[in-house]
């Protein structure tokens, strides 16, 4: 996996509570935080969704900060625009590595492997982007 960072826009209206997020890189992929102390946490997992989604689908990702690219937005558009660069991970090579596992654990992999259709491979990354975004919201 590889992380690139996407420009997120959060706005406020005048009234309202709840703060807007949009993705001038990404049209349609739209997001809501009561707070702004929960803006990123909602950013994230709006541009994860739709990046997840582009890959499955084979869709080429908007060039990132990375590519030196920076959108630019209608600012006129927003009454109190607040950027962010948003992390989000892509697909990168996949490496063949060696772990050593219980071999009642591993069974119970191969199970749980078998019953949902993924491979240990795909299983074991899974549960391991769960355990990390458990941890980074802790």
């Amino acid at each position: 996996m590889a992380t690139k960072y996407y420009l997120a826009i959060a706005d406020r209206q005048r009234g309202e509570s709840s703060w807007s997020i949009i993705f001038p890189d990404f049209p349609g992929v739209t997001s809501v935080a009561g707070t702004f102390a929960d803006v990123m946490h909602q950013a994230k997992e709006a541009l994860a969704t739709a990046v997840e989604d582009m890959e499955r689908d084979g869709e080429t990702l908007p060039p990132s900060v990375e590519d030196d690219a920076m959108p630019d937005y209608d600012r006129a558009a927003f009454h109190d625009p607040r950027a962010l660069l948003v992390p989000v991970e892509t697909k990168g090579r996949a490496l063949r590595v060696n772990v050593s596992l219980n071999e009642g654990l591993l069974a119970r992999i191969d199970d749980v492997s078998k019953r949902t259709g993924l491979s240990r491979s795909a299983l074991l990354a899974r549960a391991a982007r769960m355990l990390i975004a458990t941890e980074a919201n802790s």
